[in-house]
């Protein structure tokens, strides 16, 4: 009989399932959902079921998942992290796949409060964080998600202020030298307006083969929407649509001289008048191609090639 990637997971106390064995290649299935409230706790014996879930991605990650296991946020799931502790939510378990269920208006939100210097960490290599809303509920929030581990993934997820003056400086931050590598940001948004801003998604430090794509990133950002001092290399900067409303001629994508990569297809402006060819500063070893930047001020322009054609 023909091979199939489809088969029967087997949960104590879970419910019978099949699966596509390409997604889901090991570990456990476990279940969050702050609306149930009736039939779901944070204790033993329960997760495994939709129908008695977690009531914390918190509980589910920190103590009842092992790495290669996959939890699901429910749709409307709601919770707030780090009202008692700056590090909110530690996920440590390589492979620990976090995937939000939903659409746009009932993506999974999770609430970030309590402290300045309040965040996710993220220390297991090739964690996946998928579809979720990540809301900052407090005033110049250091960092949203701050990774320190390799072949981390982020996508379809999104970075908002909860309310007026409250922000993240840094949505996305890497950590030391080359403990980032491999990072993909893809199809994410990122819509923040305070003036403390610095950075959508930072390059602090040296990182290799980082991949960032397909993002909307919109909002103040005083030193650099995309980007940092980091000398990256081997980088994908790949069709992001980026607007820096910051007024200091600060950048939309910037890395640190000598990275090396490829910047294609980007379309960013900034609200600087005359900055349509500095927006996009990334030296003379990147591979840079259909690169297009607007002055946002002049007002009914198209953009300009970023950086100026040289031939």
């Amino acid at each position: 009989m023909a091979d199939t990637k489809l088969f029967g997971r087997h949960t104590p106390g879970g419910i019978f399932t099949i699966v596509d064995r390409s997604s889901f290649p090991t570990g456990n299935i476990w279940y969050v959902d702050s609306t149930n409230t009736t039939s779901g706790y944070d204790a033993a014996g329960y997760g495994s079921n939709p129908d008695t879930p977690f009531l914390t991605w918190v509980y589910a990650a920190e103590t009842a998942a092992a790495a290669g296991d996959t939890i699901f946020l429910m749709p409307g799931h709601t919770e707030t992290v780090g009202v008692t502790a700056a590090a909110g939510l530690t996920l440590s378990l390589a492979g620990l796949r976090n995937i939000g269920l939903g659409g746009r208006t009932k993506k999974p939100q999770i609430l970030i409060d309590g402290f300045a210097d309040t965040y996710i960490s993220v220390t297991g290599a090739d964690t996946v964080i998928e579809n979720i809303t990540f809301l900052a509920g407090h005033s110049d929030i250091a960092i949203g998600i701050a990774v320190a581990a390799d072949g981390v993934e982020i996508r379809k997820c999104d970075f908002l202020q909860n309310t007026t003056d409250e922000n993240f400086l840094i949505c996305i931050d890497d950590g030391g030298a080359n403990v980032t590598d491999r990072l993909l940001v893809e199809d994410c948004t990122f819509f923040g307006y305070d003036v403390s801003n610095t950075h959508a998604i930072s390059f602090g430090a040296a990182q290799d083969k980082c991949v960032i794509r397909n993002n909307i990133i919109d909002g103040f950002y005083e030193t650099v929407a995309l980007g940092g001092a980091g000398v990256v290399t081997n980088i994908l900067i790949e069709n992001n649509y980026i607007q820096n409303e910051d007024t200091d001629a600060d950048q939309c994508i910037a890395v640190g001289a000598n990275s090396t990569g490829i910047v294609v297809r980007n379309l960013v402006g900034s609200n600087v008048a005359g900055a349509a060819t500095t927006n996009i500063n990334c030296g003379n070893k990147m591979m840079m191609c259909e690169n297009y930047s607007v002055d946002t001020v002049a007002g009914d322009v198209q953009g300009v090639l970023d950086p100026v054609a040289t031939t």
